[in-house]
């Protein structure tokens, strides 16, 4: 990916006023293996099946803000998948800076042309 494509990109911070933590159901480690699944639900790079798993689980209880999932571009962390009704709102928001670019690139080894 080009570097002026990169610094297109923007930083978003949010902040959920009024609670400490959302509550998030968990679609990782011994969790998901309860469920009788594995990584295929967040690794795939057709998302018919993990939107569905996001509309039943949204629709199968209200208390749940939101998912936590394996990061498909990065396994050893997690993503997150938040619902329009936990609440959470963005703080601020800024362009990725060409410093945070290169570091990024550092970490994972590769070279933006």
């Amino acid at each position: 990916m080009p570097t002026a494509e990169l610094t297109e990109r923007w930083v978003v911070r949010f902040t959920c006023e009024g609670r400490k933590a959302l509550v998030l159901a968990d679609l990782t480690g011994a969790a998901l293996k309860s469920l009788g699944l594995n990584n295929d639900i967040s690794a795939s790079a057709d998302y018919l099946t993990s939107q569905a798993w996001a509309k039943a689980i949204h629709g199968a209880n209200a208390a749940w803000d939101g998912i936590r999932y394996v990061s498909r571009q990065m396994n050893k962390g997690f993503a997150y998948a938040i619902f329009e009704r936990s609440g959470l709102r963005k703080l601020r928001a800024e362009k990725l800076k060409a410093r945070q670019v290169d570091d990024l690139c550092d970490r994972f080894n590769v070279t933006a042309v």
